[in-house]
């Protein structure tokens, strides 16, 4: 026997439409004033991400976000969850961005024709002998105190 049966969205319903994968990784949103904000990228998606934070957005403001392998991505900040906020990005990632993103640290590679200049070998330190520098720490200190005693003279 089959009974029919009706969905309704509950309050925590999802809308989104793509996958989120999560994440947990810092990153750095910057508001509409550029003025940053450490925050926790808990997910991520094509369409957009939430972060976990103390700080207090409004909603409908534009922000950027750091996204580590990518680079920045503007978004708008569409709804607030508990200790945090859900966000759209203006442009889409890619799958590709996503899956990358957070993955490999927040170094971009970057690509170049030009031959790769190796640095130069470390500089070879050579110590003056132990006679030059005692020398040098005895001198140092006769010379401090002659101006001390000098200065002190001259104000009596």
């Amino acid at each position: 026997m089959l009974i029919p049966a009706i969905l309704l969205p509950g309050d925590s319903d999802d809308r989104r439409s793509a996958e989120r994968q999560t994440i947990n990784q810092p990153s750095t949103l910057r508001d509409e004033r550029a003025e940053a904000t450490d925050v926790y990228v808990r997910d991520l998606s094509e369409t957009g991400f939430s972060v976990a934070t103390d700080s207090r957005l409004e909603l409908g403001s534009m922000v950027t976000i750091g996204l580590p392998g990518r680079g920045r991505a503007s978004a708008r900040v569409v709804r607030q969850v508990t200790g945090g906020y859900g966000c759209e990005f203006n442009d889409p990632l890619g799958r590709f961005d996503v899956l990358q993103t957070f993955r490999g640290g927040t170094v971009i590679q970057m690509t170049t024709s030009a031959p790769i200049a190796h640095p130069l070998p470390e500089p070879e330190i050579q110590r003056f002998p132990g006679a030059v520098r005692i020398g040098v720490i005895v001198g140092g200190s006769a010379l401090l105190w002659a101006g001390v005693v000098k200065a002190i003279s001259a104000l009596l």
